[in-house]
């Protein structure tokens, strides 16, 4: 999103090209929330192993580089278990990585479910009623 003249402007598209078209230095600050690399769903946007996910960070994070203003700072979401490739080619691409705030997600079991019933109902074991 961008303002001229008092008026916000969203533009969709691939954020490399957006980007190829901005000025140098003109962008206080960057919040973003790139894929994970996850292939969440299926989706074709979340399928960044297939084309080198570091590469692919590195590559966006070389033209955010370029846009912020020194002195800017960037603030840019990731998942524990591909975190890694981001904040590399982050780093490569001139950023200098001082913190890392980071996202807990426990997942797998539903809230609601008692995992010590369920791993006796698989292990074929009834409990007695008390």
């Amino acid at each position: 999103m961008s303002r001229i003249s008092g008026m916000s402007i969203i533009t969709l598209g691939d954020c490399r090209e957006v980007m190829a078209g901005m000025d140098e230095d003109s962008v206080d600050a960057i919040c973003t929330d790139p894929p994970y690399g996850l292939e969440f769903m299926g989706k074709d946007w979340d399928k960044l192993w297939t084309m080198g996910m570091q590469n692919w960070h590195h590559s966006w994070a070389v033209e955010a580089y370029r846009v912020l203003k020194p002195g800017g700072h960037m603030l840019v979401a990731g998942i524990g278990r591909t975190v890694h490739r981001m904040v590399c080619g982050v780093e490569d691409a001139g950023f200098e990585v001082r913190d890392q705030v980071l996202h807990i997600q426990g997942a797998g079991f539903p809230k609601s479910m008692n995992i010590s019933k369920q791993m006796d109902k698989m292990a074929g074991v009834e409990r007695d009623v008390i």
